[in-house]
């Protein structure tokens, strides 16, 4: 909050300490704080850290008691009451439907999106609602290589200039039973397509592609053999190196909307490939009762949506398609930044209508025009900063996720309105 040292941020850490501090002040000046002052309390309750490493995994971190929350975080926020609550930030940096129910809409929370209904929703709010605000961050990537030095160092001509050998790099893992019931079935069907129609095909575009196995995919039984598992391991590392080298690398649906593959490939300079929902329609996801799919299920209710009024998502058609906007950091028209600040994630991004069977139709066309793909990678250099966080000496130094963070808290506290200047 450099840019803002008139302000007292109030950090808040009772939950760990049952302390307080202030720039300015200490505990025993607590008693004389005026809280009109306080733009934001911070809680430094490392809720995914949490969860993640508490024994005996269930989902909605609900192998976390409900009492230990309540009593060892809640209990000790000296000032979480009344209008104060919306001042609280949480730091719940996980996919929302990953956080404990009593942590999930609460406040301010930095989370992973989700971002369900908050003040900028056009929801009908009662007068007893407690509102909240879920502020989306990326994904970490902790390789060095992808640090904000190294981003801000390339020349934006770098990022369209760059050789790439490879048309698109795709690295999949096991399939499992939960694949069928799950978005990640997107996943299962462009194998499919691929096995079906893609046997003859060897470019995209006059260039090779990678798909390529990278082992197990969290179902109940591993595939990776006994003396694998070190070239397995390798495989995984070289995964970005193979991304730095391709055009194109799709991030089909996954277990949520937003997920870290489509963070470290944009960070790679490869191009996003997305599948286009239509939100307003429901897609045919679910197994034929013989357990056979048809094509309108395998390629689902795609539409051509608007994102400018929320109709479009990248993860599904049905009640869970959460648009862009309420997915992905910072969107164009989320009301998170000033309007020239959010980022268009539209004008690099392929979106794929109509399904799988579309992808290599429209990869072929745009390898085809130069220009445009020229286009897609300055436009994502321009904006690639903004998905790492800087680590030791690059903390705090360059525009990264961290500042932009940082700029749609302040937006957020000044109720969306513009604090430039």
């Amino acid at each position: 909050f450099r840019s803002h040292p008139s302000r007292v941020f109030h950090i808040n850490d009772d939950a760990n300490q049952n302390r307080s501090r202030t720039r300015g002040a200490n505990a025993a000046d607590n008693a004389a704080i005026n809280l009109e002052n306080i733009d934001l309390f911070v809680v430094p309750y490392p809720h995914a850290s949490h969860c993640l490493l508490s024994p005996n995994w269930k989902n909605e971190c609900m192998h976390v008691d409900d009492s230990l929350i309540q009593s060892q975080v809640l209990d000790k926020l000296n000032y979480y009451k009344g209008d104060l609550k919306r001042r609280h930030l949480f730091i719940n940096t996980m996919e929302v439907f990953l956080a404990h129910p009593l942590l999930r809409t609460i406040g301010r929370s930095l989370t992973l999106g989700p971002r369900l209904s908050s003040i900028h929703s056009n929801v009908n709010h009662h007068d007893n609602d407690e509102l909240f605000e879920h502020l989306i961050v990326p994904y970490f990537n902790d390789e060095p290589g992808y640090q904000p030095s190294i981003i801000h160092s390339r020349p934006l001509s770098l990022w369209y200039t760059h050789p790439r050998k490879y048309s698109f790099a795709y690295f999949y893992g096991s399939t499992n039973r939960r694949m069928t019931r799950n978005y990640r079935i997107h996943r299962q069907y462009f194998l499919e397509e691929v096995a079906i129609n893609w046997k003859k095909v060897g470019l995209i575009g006059g260039k090779p592609f990678i798909l390529e196995k990278i082992g197990h995919d969290g179902g109940s039984e591993s595939d990776i053999e006994s003396g694998q598992h070190g070239e397995q391991t390798q495989k995984r590392y070289n995964q970005m190196k193979t991304y730095s080298q391709s055009v194109f690398c799709p991030t089909l649906p996954g277990d949520s909307p937003p997920q870290k593959r489509f963070f470290d490939v944009i960070l790679a300079g490869c191009i996003p490939v997305v599948l286009v929902f239509n939100t307003n329609t429901k897609a045919a996801n679910h197994l034929n009762s013989d357990g056979g799919r048809n094509d309108s299920e395998r390629y689902g209710d795609f539409g051509k949506g608007d994102s400018k009024h929320n109709h479009t998502s990248w993860f599904s058609a049905d009640s869970n398609g959460y648009t862009v906007q309420d997915s992905y950091p910072w969107a164009k028209h989320s009301s998170t930044l000033p309007p020239d600040r959010e980022i268009d994630y539209e004008s690099f991004v392929v979106q794929i209508y109509g399904g799988v069977k579309n992808i290599k139709p429209t990869l072929e066309a745009l390898m085809e025009n130069q220009t445009e793909i020229q286009r897609r990678q300055l436009e994502l250099g321009k904006v690639a900063k903004y998905f790492t966080y800087g680590a030791g000496e690059d903390a705090h130094v360059y525009e990264d996720a961290f500042s932009m963070m940082l700029e749609s808290v302040i937006y957020s506290l000044n109720s969306g309105k513009d604090y430039s200047g």
